[in-house]
């Protein structure tokens, strides 16, 4: 089985740089080695589940307002675009940590309460009456 591997033109000339280098400095595995780490290492993309929320209550949910689990009260934010019809069911991005989740109709009333949800795969959240 043959891998190939294709690399841009700035890839070629940091590698051909790295061989002058190694050359010179008569270590060439190693400082290969180094260059090539270096240049293709990067961190990698943070880690985010998708929680669905139906709103099953006959009435709209105005917002939708989260925090980290060990935020105080006042760190709650509104998630973006959270308002629900009833019968709407919507899908939003969050971190995989701990979070709390307030529902608001309205008239500013709560509807619906999650706290210390862990997020995992798959999740859902139904506002019910």
């Amino acid at each position: 089985m043959a891998i190939e591997l294709t690399a841009s033109r700035a890839d070629r000339v940091r590698l051909a740089t790295a061989a002058r280098c190694a050359r010179r400095a008569r270590r060439p595995i190693l400082l290969a080695l180094l260059l090539c780490v270096a240049s293709c290492a990067s961190p990698p993309p943070p880690r985010t589940l998708v929680l669905r929320v139906s709103n099953q209550l006959g009435r709209p949910v105005a917002e939708i307002r989260s925090k980290p689990c060990e935020a105080g009260e006042y760190a709650m934010e509104p998630l973006e675009d959270s308002r629900l019809g009833p019968g709407d069911t919507k899908g939003f991005v969050l971190p995989p940590s701990c979070v709390d989740l307030v529902a608001y109709d309205e008239r500013g009333r709560v509807v619906g309460e999650q706290r210390e949800l862990r997020m995992m795969p798959g999740a859902s959240w139904v506002l019910r009456r």
